[in-house]
């Protein structure tokens, strides 16, 4: 009798033991199934997107004079100086040929002896060089100096063929300047040849504004691979990639509580923001964009930013 009490006795413990066993592991079960992540959320927006890429423009004037000595002499007087401003049939140089300056020489008596050359402004513009100041020794054809016409300033800018389509006449274009100065430029016309070694084509951008800028400045040109009218854009934050980064997905919220995984397949991608191209989505949706990395298929959430 007491062998039998004492068995029942221990069948009763290991029955108690087993349901507290159990009792405890439902509620870790429940713990883990009513786990709620707080995350932030952010509806798309529909708009214009555009990705960009960077090329270089170099300033030039496009209308120039290059005044060239005729004879082979010498510079007996320069009138004027880099950025002086000239006037059409202004006297620029004054040039006495070289047979004239020996008998200037040589000469007895004050007998009036010419050979003196006037070289005059052939257009209104700016004094861009001179390359043979007073007094140099000079030959017939040398270059003395550069006359430019402000207004015809462009910027060049080299457009591998490839890309050619996507430079518009119809499209202003932005020039950022080494010093940040941001200039609004349109297409003003296209070189006919190419440059063999780079094979790059010459597109002249015209400033909307004039500007007192110098000759061979380089500025950056974004120029735009790609362009969309009513794209659904997102943030960055919302999109999420597995480690090859060739699928991508998002968390949406189907309630105010629970959020679920949906492939999505992206286009346009800029700085911070992210065209959406597949499924397509309202600017009703809401996407979490915080606190959604490493989440599963469905999860409970709780919203603390939207």
């Amino acid at each position: 009798m007491i062998n039998r009490a004492l068995i029942l006795f221990l069948a009763g413990l290991v029955c108690l033991a087993n349901l507290l066993s159990c009792s405890n592991s439902g509620n870790e079960d429940e713990k883990i199934v009513r786990t709620v992540v707080p995350v932030m959320a952010v509806s798309p927006r529909i708009g214009k997107m555009a990705e960009y890429t960077e090329l270089f423009a170099t300033s030039a004037f496009l209308v120039k004079a290059v005044i060239k000595s005729p004879v082979t002499g010498y510079v007996e007087k320069c009138s004027f100086s880099p950025g002086d401003k000239a006037l059409k049939n202004q006297v620029l140089f004054q040039l006495r040929t070289r047979e004239a300056e020996a008998l200037q020489q040589d000469k007895s008596g004050s007998i009036n002896i010419g050979g003196v050359v006037l070289m005059k402004a052939t257009l209104d513009g700016v004094v861009a060089t001179i390359d043979h100041p007073q007094g140099d020794y000079v030959q017939e054809g040398d270059v003395l100096g550069t006359l430019v016409v402000p207004e015809s300033l462009v910027f060049l800018l080299e457009v591998p063929y490839g890309m050619k389509k996507m430079v518009s006449a119809s499209h202003d274009y932005k020039l950022i300047l080494p010093d940040n100065t941001e200039i609004t430029a349109t297409v003003k016309s296209v070189m006919p040849s190419m440059s063999a070694a780079s094979q790059t084509q010459r597109v002249a951008l015209q400033p909307r504004c004039f500007m007192d800028i110098p000759e061979n400045l380089t500025a950056k040109v974004n120029i735009a691979l790609n362009r969309r009218n009513n794209a659904v854009i997102l943030p960055k934050s919302c999109i999420l990639n597995d480690e090859i980064m060739k699928n991508f997905w998002i968390m949406k919220l189907i309630n105010d509580s629970v959020a679920v995984k949906i492939p999505v397949e992206t286009g346009i991608k800029t700085t911070d923001s992210i065209e959406v191209v597949t499924p397509v989505f309202g600017a009703s949706d809401r996407i979490l964009s915080g606190g959604n990395y490493g989440l599963g298929d469905t999860v409970m959430v709780r919203i603390i930013k939207q």
